[in-house]
Formats: structure tokens, sequence, C-alpha cells
């Protein structure tokens, strides 16, 4: 009796394996796309995965169909523990059973595991509705949270990532949606009604890519990057993941030397080569880049140290501070406040604007006060550099709110600051408009510096006891 279970476990367990199934294997491979199991076993160091419902299942005409439509695992990324769950978009189009999910989720919400997701697939299984993404019981069905609550919750505690590389539609896409961080694979779609839905509903036959393809998403700030193929997504999410952590050391970018040359006195100019010369030499993941280009928001390291970076580039629109802008770097600015990674402003804005029809009207919407009340609230520390010019409200919007709560840890100018009426010396000489003047090579150094007298962010996390705030989803 014994062999005869353990027979049977195995073979359970087989037909869970890749494999056990070529057909569907090779329908993968034939799209340029990885399994389920290829994707999850690039995301996690080999050797440390923990796979949960490794044999959930059903019974339905004889074959064996695995209730919850996908992986899921602990495991570790360069030796951190972290959670991913991926769908499996040959099993019943990736229909999802949530249970196990759940489970998962309350983990990561008690240990304040990261997870990953892979999400494509078209949201619940029909037939199973209490173990699908739409039931909504007031606690899970394993865990301490149903889906979307649980989800919620994590917003601002645990960091999550959702890398899109498929059709992502209704439940699918709300994964996605709640989530930190969204990467996404060319010819990827996300919505929430799919084109079945629509086509009985309105009659119009849409491919997925035509009614939701991720290529606008991307121009519209629903997704935070875009990329050819799924290996870069998981190289990306990793990534991002690793900003948990600070590293031991960090090597300068050799244009570090040249920082003084790539701001000209006046006229449009490119940030990036300014920001590279003051982070750590190929430490950046831009967020968002093609979405309000006027502004960079970036996680990177200074040092080593896990930093966020917000800066106005005057290459797109002069740098100015649309309502999309602000949009785009309040919530980075929540994002890096819950994850408690210090702050860099790069300032050269003329002016914070709104958007018309026929161009940007000089003015301050609501979009730009939601800055100033997330700087407000933030804990972690900011450090400004005004470039050039900070003309009207755009200074307050990047260097945060000159309030008791809110002031910057340390707020310097380079000597080509437009103050407009006086220049940056004899405005921090009389009027102590800034902490220091400084020159542009000096910059790197001093941040350094400063980061050095800060405990660690996780450090600070981990001495945190309850949730500062969550990560607005937009």
């Amino acid at each position: 009796m014994r062999d005869y279970l353990l027979n049977k476990l195995r073979s359970a367990k087989a037909l869970r394996l890749d494999a056990s199934r070529p057909d569907a294997v090779e329908k993968v491979h034939s799209t340029d796309h990885l399994t389920a199991r290829e994707r999850t076993a690039m995301l996690l160091d080999a050797g440390s995965e923990v796979e949960f419902g490794a044999i959930a299942a059903r019974d339905a005409d004889g074959d064996w169909v695995p209730e919850k439509g996908g992986v899921d695992f602990i495991g570790t990324i360069d030796g951190k523990t972290v959670i991913t769950s991926s769908t499996d978009y040959t099993d019943r189009g990736g229909g999802y059973g949530a249970a196990r999910l759940e489970h998962l989720i309350s983990l990561a919400h008690q240990q304040r595991w990261p997870i990953a997701f892979f999400v494509d697939g078209g949201g619940s299984r029909a037939k199973h509705p209490r173990a699908g993404l739409g039931h909504l019981e007031l606690s899970g069905q394993i865990g301490r949270f149903t889906l979307f609550d649980g989800m919620a919750e994590l917003s601002g505690w645990v960091p999550t990532v959702a890398i899109v590389s498929g059709p992502s539609f209704a439940g699918h896409a709300s994964l996605a949606g709640f989530s930190d961080v969204v990467i996404t694979t060319r010819g990827s779609a996300i919505g929430m009604g799919g084109p079945p839905m629509v086509e009985a509903a309105l009659g119009l036959t849409l491919t997925p890519q035509e009614l939701a393809g991720v290529e606008m998403h991307e121009l519209t700030g629903g997704i935070d990057l875009l990329v050819d193929d799924e290996p870069t997504a998981i190289q990306l999410a990793k990534q991002y993941l690793s900003y948990l952590h600070d590293h031991p050391d960090g090597q300068a970018d050799p244009s570090a030397e040249k920082i003084a040359e790539l701001v000209p006195e006046s006229g449009p100019y490119d940030i990036y080569p300014v920001i590279n010369a003051i982070i750590d030499q190929e430490s950046i993941l831009e967020l968002r880049p093609q979405f309000a280009a006027s502004a960079v928001t970036a996680i990177a390291r200074i040092g080593g140290k896990t930093v966020g970076v917000i800066a106005n580039n005057p290459n797109v629109d002069e740098g100015i501070i649309t309502e999309s802008a602000a949009t785009k770097i309040g919530r980075f600015v929540e994002l890096c406040d819950v994850y408690e990674y210090p702050i860099v402003s790069l300032i050269d804005s003329p002016y914070t604007a709104i958007e018309t029809e026929s161009g940007f009207q000089p003015g301050v919407s609501r979009w730009h006060t939601r800055v100033l009340q997330t700087q407000q609230h933030r804990s972690v520390p900011i450090a400004s550099v005004q470039l050039r010019k900070a003309g009207g409200f755009s200074g307050h919007v990047m260097a945060g709110s000159p309030t008791g709560h809110g002031v910057p840890m340390w707020q310097v100018a380079w000597p080509t600051a437009d103050l407009g009426v006086e220049d940056p010396f004899t405005a921090t000489r009389n009027f102590n408009s800034f902490d220091d003047v400084i020159e542009p090579a000096e910059t790197r150094v001093g941040l350094s510096r400063l980061l050095n007298h800060l405990s660690t962010s996780a450090e600070r996390r981990a001495s945190q006891t309850v949730k500062k705030h969550t990560i607005d989803t937009w």
C-alpha cells in the first residue's frame, strides 16, 4: 500500500513537469515564450525553490487539470527570499484558481517577502468561481486575505513586481495593476475585458493588441517598462528587487570627472549623462521612461547605497513639470518613501504647467499639489541639487515642501543655478537660500558622504512596525 501511494504521488507530481507535456511546451516555445516553470526557474536561485500546490488538481473527464492554472514558489534571488507565481497559459488559458496564491500573499504580508508575478491569462475559472479571482468572501479560503484585498494590503508593505508577456485580462490585469512595478514584453496586452467580451457586448472583433496593447500603456503611464523578451523582463524584475539591499561598494562612471561640461549655461540638454555622472556606474533602473518624459524617475545607487532619483529633463519640453510629470513624480516619491530609499532631486525646470490642446499653460493644478502633499508626508531624506532653473512652483515640487516635516536634508546649488534676481552665491550668503553652493564635481562625493551617515534602507524597513501608506496605483 505504501509503495502504491508513493507511486501515485510521484506520478501526480511528474504530470506537472514540462517533460510530461511536450506538446504544450512546444506550443509555448513556438511563440518565443517561456513556460511557467522556465520563467520561475530563470528568476530564482537554483536549488532554492519550495513549490506550493504541486498536486493541487481536480479530475475532469479523466484528465489531470491543475486547479490553480500555474505554479507558485518560495525561493531566493541572490540569496534573498521572494515569492513568485506564474500563470500557465497552456492550462485553460492561464485561468487562475486563487486559493493557493491567497495563502502566499498572507505569508508575504507576514514575513515581508517580495512577490514577483507572471500574469498572462483571462481571469478566473468560470467553473470554479469560489477559488477564482472573482470570489468576494470576507476571508481567504486558505490565507488571511482574499486575493484583491490581500494585494491592496501588500501595497506599501511588500514589494511587488508583475511581468506581463502575452494577453492579460480581467483578474490577471488587476494583479498587474496592484503591483508596484509592471514590466511587459512587446506584443502583450493588458485590459479588463478581453476580445470575446468586447465582441459579445459591442460586436467588435479585435485582437488583444488592438484592444489593449502595451505599447499604448507605455505612453500613458500604465506600465513601467516595455522590453523585447521574457529573459530581459525577468532580469529587470531581479534588478528592481535587488535595490532592497545596498551593495558594499559602487564605482563612479568615467563621465563623473567631466560633469561640469554636461550642463550648458542656457538651452536644452540631456539630463541622463548628468545622472550617470553622479550615480554608480550601470546602476540605474528608470521607471516609466516614455511617459511624461520631461521628468525622470529612476532607482540607482551612489556609493553602493540605493537611492531614488527624480530629475527634470530640459531636452523634453524644457523640463516643464506638467500634470503628467507631477503624477509620475508623486507616485515615485511614495514608492521611495515606503521602501526607505533616500531621494536625490536634480532640478532644472522653468515652471509647472497645465496641459491644454494647444500646448502648455503655466500654472498649478491639483496634480501638482499632489506632489507637495506626498513630499510633506514622506519621512525619507531628500537631497536636492539645483542645476539651473527652478521657476515658479517647480522648486517646491522637486525639493520637497518647505515645512518642518518635509524639509530637505541637503539643499545645494551649482554656480549655474538661476534664481532670477540674484546669483546663488548672494542668495546663500544673504538669505541662506541653500545649504551650500558646490562645484558640479563635488556632487557625487557630497551625496555619497551624506548617505554614509544614514542607516541602510533594509535597517530602516526592519524597524517599521506599521505600514506608512500605500503606493498609489497611478
